[in-house]
């Protein structure tokens, strides 16, 4: 005591002892003791030299008898920081439970920090029983990894209780110890992290279902510590929900993260997440401020769960910075593989939605619809139509539209099925429409102004971890065609990033510009296929890019072949079916008449979807949701109607176009194409169109360029100059299947039109209506000929009374069968006034103004019946106009009419045998019946008569 030496009294004489020696040099005497009397043989380490204070054998293939020497010399040592025994695999519990006991000393657990046994797989139940003991003990513990260390399930609890008593332990490693879902594995993780000073937990490589992951997740919201979490391949390979349905293990406790504040790391590593429960981790962490890390390598995420990854990332608002995506660039790219997936898409969100709410991709899906209505500012009853919903066992019920919490969650239900319709037209209404901030016509503008809403574009903190996983993958092909995909929808990126992926990935770089024009302004794409190396690249460029180069906004009008997997393509066809919403909202903000084919308000008709109608399984294209592939087929017809006053290009102008256009080198189909990209730039008259369609051979290339063009007339009332250019009827019914019975209607010039309607379909009913509407105002039932109707079971209506008067208003038309019949109408019977009216409602048209002198009245050479056309042929050759030929059948004092018998003496005294009865002839009409024949055409009012303005249909014929 007070540092002077010791004496002692021998035989009177007091002799002084040695100094005592130092702990370390008693300790490493001690432990060289022990390896002599086990005879094993002194392990230099730092910490039996007396160096260190921390106990590191990692990786050393101790044997318990060389831990039992270590473990000696603790009985005179005063502190112990670490004991490190990772990969000791031969170390067993004899050797283990001794240190154990040791280190559970009051001087040694005071300053004990460290305890690693991790991967001592020979480690038994007594090894457990002493670390439980250890910890219920208390100390300076911080760390303890038992990993790979078997826990038998009777010390699981016991274990977790003392982990979460214990006053000072903050990492705590259990991966790989046996825990599977058993009746205890959600009381032993609620004792484990009850702990209240518990930050850092890996209980990866274990087993578990989805009740006790919810129950993780609970837990793990309730921590106010925890701020890493490592549940890497802990999944059971196989979850039932109460429908037997497959349910993602984890994705029960993702769901649960919404309500988590603390999270900065997490790793759910290989469990088997798929895009749904990319969804789910996106729709939780959407708003988590502190979650930096995110490891995801070795799940099956594919191109749907990475965009659903990379849109958490470029969230301006998340903490999200360092993302591991090895190994997860396959997987599923469809929900249930049908036509209606219930797909997520951020940019376009409407359509049809069957939930079922007992699964929690459902339940997330939902919740990301309700949050971009909010985000929208919509209502529930604007954004969600036709709801049904039937909770379990129950028939169908009102829906509630589920409240928030407390940090603004939705709380859905976790039964029932769900089905309706989202709409996001309101939205565009609200927007951009009600506001006035956009011209009906400014499409690009509208489709601008909505991506810059809807789609992602990354702030520059978050570009750098895109950057940085970008060139992780160069060399990997497969990945960086999953990112590009990815990318190509929800996102708008900016010029530089895309050039950094083609300078950062050369093998990709042609592809890379391919798949992400799309997300970049039209400015900068021609500046972008300016940085391909070489010629060769930027011609690949531009044909797999044709589609999007080609794609004029400013007149859709036109038919599509679009493959869904080429992200140009899916561009196009997303681009439209935007337009397609906008347009609607514009028909009802001008109160317009419904056109559409099956009376839905859409401008897209004859939608086809890998060869099947979509009409079949929904009502309107608007409640399909786009698949990310296979081939979509479609017609669109715009609602823009130019002027009546606009300004057209003059004949000679036009005439060079088509000059040009003839000598231009390239296929009939290039030509069109290049026509259609400029077709926005300029506006025709009839008689242009008239030329045009006779510049072009094949059917298919008339049509094409017909419906290009046909919405670009000022002056629709002379559409029978090129009308009478397509002769055969084949081709007059593709033309109103493809522009619609509506769009098409000859509401100027009705007469000689033949039609054949199929009464169930909507269009058609409305053409038949406007039919018989029109003949009502002007000289019904005359003006209908050589009528029929078929009923739908295949019978013939005889129709004793005629066509029904009734049948003029379109809700009194029948719904089904075949209505046929020809339109004649006398020039004198014409009501021009009625004809505007409809052209105005049904055609969109500018009528205001025109008179019955401003229409060209024309009459096609195949319109009329063939001795018509003799008729006119014999006129040619002896008169020079036919009204020469009406005065002297007439008489120089007639009364400016003809009658049959008249026509008939005239013709005799004019000498007329070309409608004689050919000698030998037996069969066939005789000469007066043909002759009668011509009478009734040119008398369609059927009064017995011929007026003057009725014989002017040969002067239409003589132009």
């Amino acid at each position: 005591a007070g540092g002077r030496p010791s004496t002692v009294d021998t035989g009177g004489c007091r002799r002084r002892l040695p100094d005592p020696l130092p702990p370390l040099v008693v300790s490493k005497q001690r432990y060289l003791q022990e390896c002599d009397s086990r005879r094993s043989a002194p392990m230099p380490l730092h910490f039996v030299t007396g160096h260190s204070k921390k106990l590191a054998a990692m990786g050393k293939d101790l044997v318990d008898g060389e831990l039992l020497a270590m473990a000696g010399m603790l009985q005179e040592m005063e502190a112990v920081e670490e004991v490190n025994l990772l990969g000791n695999a031969l170390l067993t519990d004899r050797g283990l439970t001794f240190l154990l006991q040791e280190l559970s000393r009051d001087s040694v657990r005071a300053t004990l920090q460290k305890l690693i046994l991790a991967r001592c797989q020979r480690a038994g139940p007594y090894t457990v029983d002493a670390t439980v003991k250890l910890l219920k003990a208390g100390g300076a513990l911080r760390q303890l990894d038992l990993s790979q260390v078997p826990i038998a399930t009777r010390f699981q609890l016991p274990l977790c209780q003392a982990i979460g008593k214990h006053s000072s332990l903050e990492n705590v490693n259990l991966a790989e110890t046996g825990f599977q879902y058993h009746e205890n594995t959600k009381e032993c993780l609620s004792a484990l992290l009850s702990s209240k000073c518990l930050r850092s937990l890996d209980i990866g490589w274990n087993c578990f279902n989805g009740e006790v992951l919810k129950s993780l997740g609970s837990c793990v919201i309730a921590s106010k510590t925890l701020t890493k979490l490592r549940i890497a391949n802990c999944a059971a390979t196989l979850d039932t929900c109460p429908a037997e349905d497959f349910v993602p293990p984890l994705s029960r406790f993702l769901e649960m993260l919404s309500h988590d504040k603390t999270l900065t790391y997490l790793d759910i590593s290989m469990n088997r997440c798929d895009f749904r429960t990319a969804l789910i981790l996106e729709d939780s962490l959407d708003t988590h401020a502190k979650l930096r890390e995110l490891r995801l390598s070795q799940n099956p995420l594919g191109t749907l769960g990475m965009r659903s990854i990379l849109r958490l990332l470029c969230r301006d608002h998340t903490g999200l910075m360092v993302f591991d995506t090895e190994a997860c660039y396959t997987g599923q790219n469809n929900e249930s593989g049908g036509t209606n997936s219930q797909i997520f898409s951020y940019t376009n969100p409407g359509g049809k939605y069957e939930l079922q709410l007992w699964r929690p991709y459902h339940r997330a899906l939902l919740r990301m619809l309700y949050k971009t209505m909010d985000f929208l500012k919509l209502g529930p009853d604007e954004a969600f139509e036709k709801i049904t919903f039937a909770a379990k066992g129950s028939a169908a019920s009102a829906w509630v539209h589920p409240a928030t919490d407390a940090i603004g969650v939705r709380q859905i239900p976790e039964e029932g099925e769900l089905t309706f319709v989202f709409n996001v037209e309101p939205a565009i209404f609200k927007r951009f429409i009600s506001t006035g901030s956009l011209q009906d016509s400014d499409h690009h503008g509208f489709i601008s102004m909505y991506f810059q809403l809807m789609r992602f574009r990354p702030a520059f903190k978050k570009v750098i971890p895109m950057c940085a996983l970008w060139s992780q993958l160069d060399g990997d092909v497969f990945a960086q065609r999953t990112i590009l995909a990815a990318l190509s929808r929800d996102f708008n990126l900016s010029q530089s990033f895309v050039e950094f992926c083609c300078s950062a990935s050369k093998t990709l770089q042609r592809e890379t510009v391919a798949r992400l024009l799309p997300c970049i302004d039209t400015n900068s794409a021609y500046m972008i296929g300016m940085t391909l190396p070489t010629f060769l690249d930027f011609a690949w460029t531009q044909h797999q890019t044709q589609n999007l180069l080609g794609f004029n906004l400013d007149n859709p009008t036109g038919h599509y072949k679009l493959d869904l997997s080429n992200s140009t393509d899916s561009t196009v066809a997303e681009r439209l079916l935007l337009l397609d919403r906008w347009e609607a909202a514009l028909d009802r903000k001008h109160a317009r008449k419904d056109t559409s084919s099956r009376g839905n308000g859409s401008h897209i008709r004859n939608e086809v979807f890998q060869g099947r109608g979509l009409h079949m399984s929904f009502a309107s294209v608007a409640e399909w949701k786009m698949a990310e592939h296979g081939e979509f087929e479609f017609d669109y017809i715009s609602n823009q109607r130019p002027s009546r006053k606009a300004e057209v290009l003059s004949d000679e102008l036009w005439e060079s176009i088509l000059i040009e256009v003839y000598h231009a080198q390239g296929t009939p189909e290039d030509k069109i194409a290049a026509l259609r990209s400029i077709s926005h730039n300029f506006l025709l008259r009839s008689t242009h169109m008239r030329a045009m369609i006779g510049y072009f051979k094949e059917e298919q290339q008339r049509a094409d360029v017909f419906i290009n063009f046909y919405l670009r007339l000022v002056d629709m009332h002379n559409a029978k100059l090129f009308r009478v250019r397509f002769e055969k009827k084949e081709e007059v019914a593709r033309l109103q299947h493809r522009l619609g019975y509506a769009s098409f209607f000859p509401f100027f010039q009705p007469e000689n039109a033949r039609f054949e309607l199929n009464l169930a379909i909507y269009d058609q009913r409305l053409c038949a209506s406007m039919f018989v509407a029109l003949a009502i105002k002007e000289k019904f039932p005359h003006n209908l000929h050589e009528y029929g109707y078929k009923r739908a079971d295949g019978t013939e209506d005889p129709m004793p009374l005629g066509v029904p008067r009734s049948w003029g208003d379109f809700n009194a038309i029948p719904k089904e069968g075949i209505f046929r019949a020809l339109y004649m109408s006398a020039p004198e019977d014409r009501n021009i006034g009625f004809r505007k009216e409809i052209a105005k409602t049904y055609g969109y048209y500018d009528t205001d103004g025109i008179t019955e002198d401003d229409v060209q009245w024309w009459t096609g050479l195949t319109e009329p019946p063939e001795d018509v056309i003799n008729l006119l042929e014999f006129f040619i050759s002896r008169y020079p106009d036919v009204q020469k030929a009406f005065i002297d059948i007439d008489g120089p004092d007639g009364n400016g009419v003809i009658t049959l018998k008249e026509f008939m003496e005239g013709l005799e005294e004019m000498e007329c045998h070309k409608f004689d009865v050919k000698k030998g002839q037996k069969t066939g009409p005789t000469k007066e019946q043909r002759i009668e024949q011509i009478f009734r055409y040119l008398d369609p009012g059927g009064e017995g008569s011929v007026s003057r303005e009725e014989w002017g249909i040969l002067d239409q014929l003589w132009k």
